[in-house]
């Protein structure tokens, strides 16, 4: 009987296959990067042919790095970042236009007139974008009207693929962040939103649940039909990573945008700073989370490298090591706007302090500062706003946590433990261990593992630090 997982993880600047055993040992991986156009501050896309090429050569990678055929596997799980794009033709599978990536700010003011409408669509939302997409396409309406085209988040999109066109679908987690789900019937779409944009329902995706068997992959795909056993977004990929989706639990990943999420059972929390979330979805069973995010976390380090201050991503780090602190400098990172608690889209990088004295590796460890900062914020707010213990440790995940470095700085400025996950890239352990679970797999995530960071500095001393940097680039605080 086939018994290994393979977790498909598609993010904004990777596309990251890994086959795991029942134990959770990753035994084959491939990463592939991604590259977003910008041609300015407001518009990123991303090329989704050369995305599927991209998923298509990981996951061929991983087979061969672990040495298994794909009759080996016992089930398929998908993650992916939230809120993008994707519309290709319902024939072909073959897209119509470029990817629109979640961090794209087109819909800044249909955002607005959204709310005004009584709609609540962030700028970033899927929602607030769509019709620009589609009112750019040639005949666009009338395509997505007559069935020849269909439209979905990149999990949509993969899974189409991935199943030769017999799956047209995104689960509840998906779905949340494109702010046309129901946030009052989460079980079906926002049909007066979709109707007030003029677009017909069939154009959507249905609604599965986040696990279960959900259909088979193509053998034009992995060379096998295997079991699909999740779709599921990508920070609530790694809530399954931690093994803590019951309420309560949270958890911190820092990968392109750094994510709080903390799980609220079957109560979404309106009334927090946080922007409740949904976890996951089954029938009539829904489970939520609220969520805080730092717009722009590891993207500020490749930004460091493009501005100079750097020569390489190692180099950053290098840098970081020779200092015992940034001196008097100060980093906002904005390079997306402003997350919770602000959500501003117009905010930009700030640095504040610098003088000619100023070394690059003081410059480099307060824009790691600033990530941390901007998280302790959010950390704090859920502490006060959902109840939870002032003492508990926080567990974290991500490409940034890598660097022991910027782990102990995070605990520092929090006042509290962290614990680093043994398995660094949860997102797509979360995703191979909901595929599994979706198959009848017993494999469960933990979050009582990997590299512990106790903080140096006490919580009125982390507060007093935090207020001190809020000062310099938040004047309003």
């Amino acid at each position: 009987m086939p018994d290994l997982l393979l977790g498909l993880d598609v993010g904004t600047t990777s596309t990251r296959s890994v086959i795991f055993d029942g134990d959770g040992n990753t035994i084959g991986s491939s990463q592939i990067p991604l590259s977003s156009n910008a041609s300015d501050s407001i518009h990123v896309e991303q090329d989704l042919e050369l995305l599927w090429d991209a998923v298509v050569l990981s996951t061929n990678n991983a087979l061969k790095d672990a040495k298994c055929n794909p009759t080996d596997l016992f089930s398929v799980g998908v993650t992916t970042q939230r809120s993008s794009i994707a519309v290709w033709e319902k024939d072909s599978g073959k897209p119509v236009a470029p990817m629109v990536v979640w961090n794209d700010l087109r819909g800044i003011n249909r955002s607005n007139e959204l709310r005004e409408a009584g709609y609540p669509v962030m700028a970033i939302a899927a929602a607030s974008k769509l019709e620009a997409v589609i009112d750019g396409i040639p005949d666009g309406r009338v395509r997505a009207s007559n069935g020849s085209l269909l439209w979905g988040t990149l999990d949509s999109y993969l899974l189409y693929r991935i199943s030769g066109g017999d799956l047209h679908v995104t689960d509840r987690s998906c779905a949340w962040s494109s702010a046309y789900l129901d946030f009052f019937n989460p079980s079906q779409w926002n049909e007066n939103l979709i109707s007030y944009q003029g677009f017909d329902i069939d154009f959507f995706p249905s609604l599965c649940p986040t696990t279960g068997h959900l259909g088979f992959t193509t053998s034009d795909f992995l060379g096998a039909t295997v079991s699909i056993g999740a779709v599921v977004a990508d920070q609530q990929a790694g809530m399954f990573a931690h093994g803590i989706t019951d309420s309560g639990g949270w958890k911190a990943t820092y990968g392109t945008s750094g994510v709080l999420m903390v799980s609220t059972g079957e109560d979404p929390h309106f009334s927090s700073p946080l922007t409740p979330m949904l976890l996951g979805g089954w029938d009539d069973k829904t489970l939520f989370a609220s969520e805080g995010m730092v717009r722009s976390a590891g993207e500020m380090i490749p930004w460091a490298v493009s501005k100079g201050i750097a020569s390489s991503i190692s180099d950053f780090f290098s840098l970081v090591d020779t200092v015992s602190d940034s001196g008097e400098l100060f980093v906002l990172p904005a390079l997306h706007g402003l997350g919770t608690p602000y959500n501003d889209p117009e905010a930009v990088v700030l640095i504040q302090g610098e003088s000619s004295s100023s070394s690059k590796g003081e410059l480099a460890k307060a824009i790691l500062e600033g990530i941390a900062f901007r998280m302790s914020e959010i950390v704090e707010l859920s502490v006060e706003s959902l109840g939870l213990e002032s003492n508990s440790v926080l567990p974290i995940d991500g490409g940034l946590s890598r660097s022991d470095a910027f782990c102990q700085i995070q605990a520092d400025l929090l006042g509290r433990p962290l614990v680093r996950h043994s398995i660094v890239e949860a997102t797509v352990y979360g995703a191979a261990v909901a595929g599994g679970q979706g198959i009848g797999s017993d494999i469960c995530g933990s979050s009582n593992q990997g590299d512990i960071f106790e903080p140096i500095f006490t919580r009125d001393e982390a507060d007093e630090k935090l207020s001190k940097w809020q000062k310099q680039v938040l004047p309003d605080k």
